[in-house]
């Protein structure tokens, strides 16, 4: 099984597009579509077999085709969890006396890691994509691919006063009512591989939409 995660131009016949290169050399078990911007969007699949080099040059060479991942080692067992199954896990967890939080961070945060470390490594003859910044944003629009935010905002992720600091915003993390524990987790993960720190993480809920601050 390999993950792909394809950020492109949201324009029609994409998708189309994509999946004519892929059909070729792999069936697609699964697709989930993110649209963060009016000009963008994340596609992320799921494929039977692994991408030859060839194909993923294919995939680059569409136009409006901006980064591809491609790995055999995602983390793939929370994609495409339908939101009322999570909500209902919580509910049983908090029954059961379980401790949520703890194991909800810890979850987060290892899913965390192993989403940056995936973007960041490439099993291919093809440059890496490494700029830190743009796979904060790619791996927390995984979040709304992955239905564990309603939709994600203002990712950013700068070199202010001589180190990083990202901010974002998400729409209805599933684990809201439960203190974030799990989006805190899967944030702090991404930095902690892309900024090579443990950083600090503040959240400001507004309603349903929360805002995420990060810094070292």
């Amino acid at each position: 099984m390999t993950l792909l995660v394809i950020r492109a131009a949201n324009r029609r016949g994409m998708l189309h597009e994509i999946t004519g290169v892929i059909k070729d050399h792999a069936s697609i078990e699964w697709v989930f579509v993110s649209i963060p911007s009016e000009s963008e969007r994340v596609i992320a699949m799921r494929l039977s077999d692994s991408l030859p080099i060839n194909a993923i040059e294919r995939l680059r060479g569409i136009n409006g085709v901006h980064d591809v991942w491609a790995s055999h080692e995602a983390p793939m067992e929370l994609v495409g969890f339908d939101r009322e199954i999570l909500r209902s896990i919580l509910i049983h967890m908090v029954q059961s006396g379980g401790e949520l939080h703890s194991f909800l961070n810890k979850l987060g945060y290892e899913m965390g890691v192993s989403m940056a470390s995936t973007m960041l490594r490439t099993k291919y003859i093809i440059p890496a994509i490494t700029d830190p910044a743009r796979i904060f944003e790619t791996a927390v629009e995984m979040l709304v691919v992955m239905n564990l935010a309603r939709s994600a905002e203002d990712v950013k992720l700068n070199n202010e006063k001589g180190g990083y600091v990202a901010s974002l915003s998400l729409t209805e993390p599933f684990d809201l009512d439960a203190g974030l524990p799990f989006t805190r987790g899967y944030i702090l993960g991404l930095t902690k591989v892309l900024l090579k720190c443990d950083c600090s993480i503040d959240a400001v809920i507004s309603k349903s939409r929360v805002n995420f601050y990060v810094k070292k």
